[in-house]
Formats: structure tokens, sequence, C-alpha cells
């Protein structure tokens, strides 16, 4: 569902590409302020010279990134923005705006009991709707949450207003490399006590109490199964509190930063010091807000995703088409990010939630959701500020669950295995008719699906699992098979063809096929000097420490002169070719029956398919392949399960 892109890592640096110009509607910003991320070899004195500004704070020393003044009685936000954009020795400026708390302030009566948490399991309760939930009893059938198989103590960052450290139901991480309260950095990863977490707000290891976020903290990962309170997604992962969800946006960097430094250095360390972080939630954020005048922001999600972790934001509490009016952090760009709203127990968009069909990836209980509060209480809160969670915890019970392979391709490759649990949670959504074409997926979270979609995924896929093919005497007619590595490591592979017949041949015999690549392996069928009739061989595809594939292959050879015209196709064309929007397949058939077209990426998914019952005479199909990518596409045409024409066209 997702694409999956090439990643080029940036040593010690976000991941920007040319800055861009701040837009007009930049809004809710703090005037005579900028944030700037600045090249490795720049001399901050000399821009602060340059450019009459002033330190105020150095945001994040792993990226570089520094909040400035200037006096705004003698030139503007945008002035200062255009030119510093200018200078080579800054990676990204941008404003520094203000971001609120994703919640709607309702609050509702306390309850503590596992039969009131309708997100888990809903059987009708306050007039829910049985099943409307994310089918997390069944999931955690299969984990609970926890461990890594390699044993990786699993982690969730929440960045938030703080939390409860002292709250029964919450299993907090620790910073055991830090001696707490001793005023000194011992583990030398740049932030001074910060035993139990980080507080962005004034840079100290000392978390606030919230209840926001506490109640956050309890639906990713409240303690299952221990007799008291709730539990959440998870049972037994750890909680990482991070104050930092609101007032500017230095401040989030800020937060977002902490949460890199503990990852790398985890891996840096063999896992001796950090946190295996392996998602983080933001329930918090800027309305209407354009994404392309946040360009840090956005950047720390890409770096994040770099280390394997997968950043989920809450979008707006409003009644709004993000697509339309914009949102930050939810229509931003970056491949790392799931977007959330919120969905009811009745399974229907919360009336104050927003959406987008390209922005907002998917739905997920977020309506008076019962987790915890502090001082060890329980209550209900509603908002997409409680959706989040939800896939945030979705996210780490995937890692608890995968199997050794797995964690150990994620490690050699973190970015793209966070990609890959991306597409678990969004390709297991439960589909909803209230978020058909209001969000990507159209569906809300389902974490048992998600967690089957792990269980049965393939190192490879075809596009075909058997070949039929009606060919007259002396013709020579091509089909074509599509490999797709659909795992982390390269795969090589060999194809064999069982007694090697004369009528079929293959261009390739053996190859490699990198990690997220296909090949294409044209299949070559000769009726030349064979008698009529059906021809049975098949294709075996043999991988090492993989499961051989088998596929079945069948030709049947006809003589045109004996036969009658009502069973011969006099025409199969696909125009235009190459294409920038419809591709019309002409034909027409001697024959009445099923029809069926089909159309196929270079990966051997299904893009298009169209089925009608046809009778003799002349017919028409158009695919518009406008809704698509650029690229080569492979066609199928099948008359009652008989291959009647393939080909490719071009996608311009």
């Amino acid at each position: 569902m997702q694409k999956i892109i090439g990643i080029i890592i940036i040593l010690f640096l976000l991941l920007p590409s040319t800055i861009i110009s701040q837009n007009s509607t930049d809004k809710d910003f703090i005037t005579g302020e900028v944030l700037v991320q600045l090249t490795s070899d720049a001399d901050l004195e000399i821009i602060k010279h340059n450019y009459n500004l002033e330190h105020k704070e150095l945001i994040s020393q792993r990226f570089n990134i520094y909040l400035l003044s200037f006096d705004k009685n003698k030139t503007t936000n945008s002035a200062i923005i255009e030119l510093l954009d200018a200078d080579k020795s800054i990676l990204n400026v941008q404003n520094n705006h203000m971001v609120s708390l994703r919640d709607n302030k309702e609050t509702l009566p306390n309850d503590s009991l596992f039969d009131k948490q309708w997100s888990f399991m809903n059987t009708g309760q306050n007039n829910g709707v049985v099943g409307a939930d994310i089918d997390a009893i069944m999931a955690w059938d299969l984990s609970t949450g926890g461990l890594t198989v390699l044993g990786d103590t699993i982690v969730v960052a929440i960045v938030d207003g703080g939390s409860d450290l002292n709250h029964e139901d919450l299993n907090f991480w620790k910073n055991h490399a830090e001696i707490p309260n001793n005023s000194i950095d011992d583990d030398n990863n740049g932030y001074v006590d910060d035993y139990d977490g980080w507080n962005a707000y004034n840079n100290s290891g000392s978390i606030p109490l919230s209840n926001h976020g506490v109640h956050v903290c309890g639906i990713a990962g409240a303690i299952g199964n221990n007799n008291i309170g709730v539990a959440g997604v998870n049972w037994n992962v750890k909680t990482l509190p991070i104050a930092g969800e609101s007032s500017y946006e230095s401040i989030v960097v800020k937060a977002l930063s902490y949460i890199y430094v503990v990852r790398e250095q985890y891996d840096q360390t063999n896992g001796t010091e950090g946190a295996f972080v392996v998602a983080q939630n933001n329930s918090f954020g800027v309305d209407n807000a354009q994404p392309a005048n946040y360009p840090i922001w956005q950047a720390m999600y890409d770096s994040l995703g770099q280390l394997g972790i997968l950043s989920m934001g809450a979008t707006a509490n409003k009644a709004w088409d993000i697509d339309v009016v914009g949102d930050v952090p939810t229509a931003f760009t970056t491949e790392y990010m799931i977007s959330v709203t919120n969905t009811t127990n009745q399974d229907k968009l919360y009336p104050a939630a927003g959406w987008g069909l390209t922005t907002i990836d998917l739905g997920a209980p977020g309506t008076s959701v019962m987790s915890l509060g502090i001082n060890s209480t329980y209550r209900t809160s509603t908002g997409t500020s409680m959706a989040t969670p939800h896939v945030t915890g979705g996210a780490a019970l995937l890692m608890a669950f995968a199997d050794s392979s797995f964690i150990a391709s994620y490690k050699n490759n973190p970015s793209l295995g966070a990609i890959f649990i991306k597409d678990f949670l969004l390709n297991g959504v439960d589909p909803l008719s209230d978020l058909e074409n209001k969000t990507v997926t159209g569906g809300r979270l389902n974490i048992y699906n998600s967690l089957q979609l792990m269980n049965d995924r393939q190192e490879y896929t075809t596009n075909i699992d058997s070949i039929f093919n009606e060919i007259s005497i002396n013709q020579i007619e091509n089909d074509t098979l599509i490999i797709t590595n659909t795992s982390f490591e390269s795969i090589v592979y060999d194809l064999l063809i069982s007694n090697q017949p004369q009528w079929i041949s293959l261009s390739t015999y053996q190859g490699q096929i990198p990690t997220q690549n296909s090949d294409t392996i044209i299949i070559t069928f000769d009726s030349h000097d064979i008698d009529t009739g059906s021809h049975l061989s098949n294709i075996l595809i043999e991988t090492v420490g993989i499961e051989s594939k088998n596929i079945p292959v069948e030709i049947y050879v006809y003589d045109p002169t004996s036969i009658s015209e009502v069973k011969q196709i006099s025409s199969v064309e696909a125009y235009p070719n190459p294409t920038k929007s419809d591709v019309v397949f002409d034909f027409s058939l001697g024959q009445s029956g099923e029809l069926y077209c089909q159309i196929f990426d270079q990966h051997g998914s299904l893009v298009f398919s169209e089925r009608r019952v046809a009778g003799i005479g002349d017919y028409q199909i158009i695919w518009n392949s406008g809704l698509n990518t650029s690229g080569i596409y492979y066609y199928r045409v099948t008359l009652n399960n008989q291959q009647l024409s393939s080909g490719k066209v071009v996608k311009l």
C-alpha cells in the first residue's frame, strides 16, 4: 500500500532537501525568533554577527539546531528567513511555531474495569456496536508485548505534558547508565540526570505530573493482567515519558532529538545504554498549518525513521478535511509517520475529528476511552490524542511478536523495518464506510489483523500463481513472470522447468534480487513442431533458505483451420501506449463468456481489474492509469479463465 523508497543516510544530520521558502500563510509563531539548523562546519558567531542575531538556546547539539532571536522592531520574521535561506551554511530555517495539545477537554467519570475498555473488546456496552474494536483480545493470544525474540526490551516514547512516574499501572523505562540527581551526565549522552526521561521545557530529568500524558501512556502500555486498573495495547512494554508536547515548536524539536539520542545510544552500545525505542507518540500539533513551513520538525521524523522509529501523529480535533486546510504534523509527507483520526464505539468518525484522503492514514478508537489518571486513578477521555497511542502501542506489539528473522533484519536495516511495521498496521485495518474516501486506508486499526499479516509475510511474491496460454500452431507467444523480493535481504533464485519441454523457455534461469526490487522473466511459448491439444509443465522457483514455489503451466495448442471462428479472438489492442492517462483495451470476441482484465505493477501487485459477462462481438475496457505512478505495468486478459492476451503498458 505504501511506497517503499530508497533512503540515503546522512551522518550526524537530519535529512534536509533544499530549503523551502516560508509559506505566506504561515501562522502561530513567535515573533522575533527563528529556528536554524547549521551545517557541520558553520560558525554560529559569524552568522549571529552577519544578521544581527542573538543566541537564545541550543535546541539539539546532535543535529546542530539553534533558537535565535532578533529585534522584531527593526525587521520581520519573513525578512530574516529570506536572508538566512540564501546562506550556504544554513541547512534549514523556519519560524518557531506555537503548538497546542490535541485534547477536546471532555472529562467523563473515571472507571478502572477492563469491561469499560470498549476499544479493546466491544461487546456493545454503552450503546456501542459489537466488534467495533481493535481485536485486542485476539491479538493478546499471540503476544502481550515486552521483549523482542532476541531479548531487546521494547520501549515506546510518549512526548506529552508529562506523566505520573508513581502510577501503579505503568512500567516506566529507566536510564540505568545515569545516576539520578547528581547533576552529572554520567552516560555522556548530552543530558544531565535523565534517569526517568527528559523535560524539554526546562532541560531537566524532572517529569511533571500530567493527566493527559499519563492517559496516553496507559492506552499504549498500561500493565495488563495484574489485577488492578486497565490494560494497555501492550501489557509489558516500557514507557519513556518526555515532557515537550506544546507551546513552541522548539520544545517539540528538543523532545524529538532526545528520542533520537537514546535510541542511537542503544544501537551504538549494543543495548548496554540508551533505549530500544521503536515508536513515539505525538498527540499535539498546529491547526491549519502548512508543512512547508516546518522543515525541521518533519526532518526529525525522517531522522527517527532512519533508526527504525515510527512517529504517530494525532490529527486535529475539528471536522476538517486536512487535505484542504492543512495540518502539522499530520499533513507531513514523511514515510515514517502514521497520522491518526478518532473513531467511536459505533465505528463512526467522531464528529469533531479531522480526515483527509491523502493525509490521514487511518482511524483508531478515541472516544470515551478508559485509561489512567494522575495519582494512580483511572478516567475516560476523548480526542485524537486517545486514538493515536492505540497505533503507537500496536507498532510495539508487532515488534514483540516478530520472529528472529524479522528482528535481525530490522536491526540490519532499521529504516526499512519501520516501513514494514507501518505497512502491517495500515494494511490490517477493518474497512469502515465512515472512513471510505476520507483516509488513506479507509479503515480503523485492527492490531490482530496486523499481527496476522506479519505472521503470513512472504520473502518474495510472484505476479502469477499459474499460467494458461491458448496458442495456435507454429506460433511464438510470450508471457511475463515477475518475482518481487519482499524481504529485508537480497535473495538468490534458480528457475527450473520440469522435464524442460521444447515448447517453453525463459529469458533467464537464475538471478539475484536486492531487497524491495523485482526481476522480470519473459516466458516464451513456441508451438512449432508439437501436437495440438494441452501440454503441461511447471516452473519451480528455488531460493536459499526460503520455501520453493511451484507455478503450474499449461498451453493449449490449436489449429485455426480446423476449428470454428466462434472460438477465435480476432484482435486485442491496448492503446495509447505509452500513455499519461487512460488505456483503452479493444478486442472482438468469437466466443461468449466471462471476460477478465488485470493490470499489475512491476512488483506484481494488482492495481486494476474488471470482470464482465460478454457475448460475441466487439468490447472495450478502459483503465484510468492516471491514478497510478509512472513506470511499466503488465496486463493479462482472459476469457473463461483462458488467456487471450498479455503485454506491457508504459505509464509516463
